[in-house]
């Protein structure tokens, strides 16, 4: 059976992560680790070896479509719904809901080993799960105690699904063009009229519709303020439909088995989740646990790829030997383990990072610590919090990006096998496409990374790393790689300068600077890895030596190029555009 709890997961499972502050911080009290690290690994057993078999019936029935239902509804083919009915037995499908409503409570690091595994095998499966949990983590930390009893044990069971509902036809990635309306009944209710478009698992039980308030809509519309986060189902409580309604599936280039549909909300009713005009907040908490889902989707998907490309790199031959004997091909194949191993290393650290978040907030909320105590726990909760703003761009944009890449040279390996139905990779290449785009494109990342920048955050960060990194220059054999990546730190600040000295330039430049910044902290964490486990020295070392050298040069053509850079862009667009013809 192939190794779907990696090494990667392993390593951190066993040694990269501290477990015993951590479970300490959530609970309050005395934890014994063993044995819940122990839990942790059975239920990642678990979900490897369901994996494992789901792969080939997702493989064979890769382009199968999601199909409308009589009532309304939409469901995946019939290989995702026996999929998910194994993890729902086994009690593996909303995991990190609280144990006081049924679920595990595990930490998100947990969450997405899991769902790297399912998207290894079938990233339209992982889909739903990703939404699920989503959608969940959004009701308990906004949804009153009633709402939570309502619907979070069903979560947990595996009863009900959920969805996230943005997108409208002219409100894409600028949510303030939002018209779905909101209107608050006398009984206390919400009633919801509008039409989504684009919504993953549309034809799911609970919606989470992002609708703007009646009371405020002239004044508030084109912007984000005045949008509340709606929890609207598809039936009633006595089971009759409450006007939520899948009225097309979209037809796609990769993930079919995942309904994407168009939705229309007439006169349905819901409940308010969070505050009133304060949705896009809750929200944007929603987004970020799903790309870093997405993140979580790309790295199973590079993991299917790059051990479909060595498998028959190692047995084709041609010339005498074998195609992974090559030195172009064994290059390639290098190349691609050591980046995705990169994506590995700063998604894992965001996500530890994002866990111990989590524990500082329910620790400032517990009775009993001290004021000094709660105060230094608010401290290091608003510090990581900031940095997980903007890790989780970064990382979104870094594992769909090298996954488009990876993908593609795996289809490469193989030649022209590669583009016929016969071999998988192909099938992998196109479910990457969408990961670059949804939950906000790699271009929106990159912005968004740069705001975060803009706001001081980087500095925070790059401490962070520069005291790893003197502790782990104690190592003469990895002091000099060390010393590479402070020499890219040492420039940044001068880069940072010239960037932010033109709007227009520092956003044209967004990608090349969260490409530099990404390359810095992944490399620190490859060298976190090598640092107790020496089989990861090799790794450490390609990606810092390739990338550093790639990263000062970036460093150099932001700072060269600011002058009339944009101006410039737009004149050749005008020179070749049909208008400017």
């Amino acid at each position: 059976m192939k190794d779907y709890f990696g090494v990667g997961m392993r390593l951190y499972l066993d040694r990269l992560i501290d477990w015993e502050p951590l479970l300490t911080l959530r609970s309050g009290e005395s934890v014994d680790v063993e044995a819940e690290v122990g839990a942790y690994r059975t239920i990642l057993e678990t979900v490897a070896a369901l994996a494992a078999d789901f792969e080939k019936p997702a493989r064979e029935n890769w382009s199968a479509e999601a199909e409308l239902t009589p009532d309304g509804g939409a469901v995946p083919p019939a290989h995702m719904r026996e999929a998910y009915a194994q993890l729902q037995e086994a009690g593996l499908v909303s995991l990190p809901v609280p144990e006081e409503y049924g679920g595990y409570g595990v930490p998100a690091t947990m969450n997405g080993w899991v769902l790297e595994m399912v998207a290894r095998a079938d990233p339209s499966l992982m889909m739903i799960i990703g939404l699920q949990t989503g959608v969940a983590n959004d009701i308990a930390k906004y949804g009153s105690e009633e709402i939570k009893q309502a619907f979070l044990p069903r979560f947990a069971s595996g009863e009900v699904q959920g969805s996230m509902d943005l997108t409208e036809p002219q409100a894409g990635s600028d949510l303030g063009g939002i018209t779905t309306r909101a209107v608050d009944c006398e009984d206390g209710q919400i009633q919801v009229d509008g039409q989504k478009i684009f919504i993953s698992n549309g034809g799911a039980e609970v919606h989470l519709v992002l609708a703007r308030d009646d009371e405020t809509f002239d004044q508030s519309k084109g912007t984000t303020n005045g949008l509340s986060l709606i929890l609207v189902p598809r039936h009633r409580e006595d089971g009759s439909k409450n006007g939520v309604r899948v009225t097309r599936l979209e037809k796609k280039i990769g993930i079919h088995g995942s309904p994407t549909c168009e939705m229309i909300f007439e006169g349905s009713i819901g409940a308010r989740l969070g505050k009133k005009g304060q949705g896009f907040r809750a929200m944007l908490d929603l987004m970020n646990v799903a790309r870093l889902g997405v993140a979580s989707q790309a790295l199973g998907l590079s993991d299917a790829a790059i051990h479909d490309a060595t498998e028959y790199a190692s047995q084709r031959k041609q010339f005498g030997k074998t195609v992974a004997e090559q030195p172009l091909v064994m290059g390639m194949l290098a190349k691609m383990i050591v980046n995705n191993e990169a994506v590995r290393a700063l998604l894992y650290r965001t996500y530890r990072m994002v866990d111990f978040n989590a524990a500082r907030e329910a620790a400032v909320q517990r009775e009993g610590i001290s004021e000094a105590e709660r105060s230094e726990i608010q401290a290091e909760l608003e510090r990581d919090t900031a940095r997980v703003r903007l890790l989780t761009p970064l990382c979104k944009y870094f594992a769909t990006e090298v996954c488009s890449d990876i993908t593609r040279d795996a289809v490469q390996v193989f030649g022209g096998v590669g583009f016929t139905e016969a071999a998988d990779v192909g099938k992998y290449l196109a479910d990457s496409v969408i990961t670059t785009i949804y939950e906000g494109t790699s271009e929106i990342q990159a912005s968004f990374a740069l705001r975060e920048m803009g706001k001081g955050v980087l500095a925070v960060v790059l401490r962070e790393v520069e005291a790893e990194l003197d502790l782990i220059a104690r190592d003469p054999d990895l002091a000099p790689l060390a010393d590479r990546i402070r020499n890219v730190i040492d420039g940044l600040d001068e880069t940072l300068k010239v960037l932010f000295s033109d709007l227009n330039y520092a956003l044209s430049r967004a990608k090349l600077m969260a490409e530099t910044v990404i390359d810095v902290i992944a490399g620190a964490e490859l060298l976190n890895q090598a640092a107790v486990d020496d089989s990861r020295r090799d790794i450490a070392e390609s990606f810092i030596r390739r990338r550093m050298l790639e990263a000062a040069s970036v460093s150099r053509r932001i700072e060269d190029g600011v002058d009339g850079r944009f101006e410039s862009d737009t004149r050749i667009v005008a020179a070749v555009s049909p208008s400017g013809s």
